[in-house]
């Protein structure tokens, strides 16, 4: 395939995308008709509306383009399409979709491998903005991104002669909105501090935080504490008020760590393993989604209540009936009486639902969920936010 006609593929397919206002699609590659999400419009332009409205449920698709700006090296730039659904009759209220530009990855909703993790921390607090590292100059570095129109978020000054370190994970602080993200002047990961910015006012708003303070950050707030451990592609919920982090064994099933001030390489070597009777590689085998609260931690559909000290697992429930369908991470309303999660069924069709924390009720589906009408075939789909 020739440069010319690479380069008018992805204008082609770009085109398709920012033009596109249907539905979503299955993460693993699915193509179903595009349709309108399976609920009426809420009224207005959808196109225009906010997509952080109060009482919505939103989802990102993601899929990429081949790029032929590099020479056909068999290089891709991104196309995302976000949109939000009424959470009471499933009504689209907002979409926005965009190509991002070359040499530039969100950080949570695009990559391939398994289920996206956190995909909440990747845009900010009014759903405006998409995190991702670009890769377009000599160093990789984190950037935020214009959901409306791709590009990016007060860029430095390409003129300037400065030197910057190399940034391999970014993630927006779900309460100040601000970005943060890792620092590795050495280009390896090791005693580097984090960085958190804000990202209207560019490098300029930057506050560094040494090594030696994380602790201090993971103790601070559960908000802070996971938007600093995603900055190492860390999955790691922690507790309302910080300290204790919820993640993956390396053998299998859940741990709780407790943060210490005494770590090794990497922000998550101040996490100290919590012995949690009930856990580790004879505990579930499910990957850490939210604290519900102090003591209990949601993983996927399990919801599993621990005591005040976290050293036992007092409790665990399923909560949503046995089944054999394809389910994606739950996430919970603003109020924390329910939760809302994507599935599909026996059909193919994937569907949003909610469900409440009692556990065993059959979920309540809100939406029929179809890919966006942009040409593509294969979507990776995430849900975002409960607004």
């Amino acid at each position: 395939m020739t440069r010319r006609s690479v380069k008018a593929g992805i204008m082609a397919g770009a085109a398709l995308l920012l033009a596109a206002c249907g539905g979503g699609a299955d993460p693993a590659g699915g193509s179903k008709a595009a349709g309108n999400g399976g609920g009426a419009s809420g009224g207005g332009d959808v196109k225009k509306a906010s997509l952080a409205q109060p009482g919505a449920v939103t989802v990102a698709f993601c899929h990429p383009i081949p790029d032929g700006s590099s020479g056909g090296d068999g290089g891709k730039v991104y196309g995302l399409t976000v949109r939000s659904y009424s959470a009471e009759n499933g009504a689209v209220l907002a979409e926005r979709s965009t190509v991002l530009p070359s040499g530039v990855e969100p950080t949570a909703v695009c990559k391939k491998d398994g289920p996206a993790k956190g995909p909440g921390l990747a845009f900010n607090k009014d759903l405006t903005q998409v995190a991702g590292i670009s890769r377009a100059g000599t160093t990789d570095r984190a950037a935020a991104f214009d959901l409306a129109t791709g590009k990016e978020v007060s860029p430095p000054d390409p003129d300037a002669f400065t030197k910057r370190a190399k940034n391999t994970g970014a993630a927006f602080h779900p309460v100040t909105g601000r970005l943060w993200y890792d620092e590795q002047p050495h280009g390896f990961r090791s005693n580097d501090p984090v960085v958190s910015r804000d990202t209207k006012a560019g490098v300029a708003s930057e506050q560094r935080v040494p090594y030696e303070k994380i602790p201090s950050l993971l103790r601070q707030d559960g908000p802070t504490a996971t938007a600093v451990l995603a900055t190492n592609k860390v999955n790691g919920p922690a507790v309302p008020a910080g300290g204790v982090v919820a993640t993956s064994a390396a053998s299998g099933g859940l741990r709780l760590a407790r943060v210490s001030d005494k770590g090794e390489a990497g922000v998550d070597g101040y996490l100290t393993d919590l012995d949690t009777k009930g856990l580790g590689e004879d505990g579930p085998d499910c990957e850490p989604t939210f604290w519900h609260d102090a003591t209990t931690l949601v993983c996927e559909f399990k919801k599993i209540t621990v005591s005040a000290d976290y050293k036992k697992v007092v409790k665990t429930e399923d909560l949503i009936p046995k089944n054999d369908r394809v389910s994606l991470a739950p996430l919970p309303s603003p109020d924390g009486k329910s939760f809302a999660f994507l599935s599909k069924g026996e059909g193919g069709q994937w569907a949003l639902f909610r469900a409440g924390f009692t556990g065993g009720a059959q979920p309540v589906k809100i939406a029929n969920v179809d890919q966006p009408l942009d040409g593509a075939d294969k979507h990776r789909m995430s849900l975002v936010r409960w607004n």
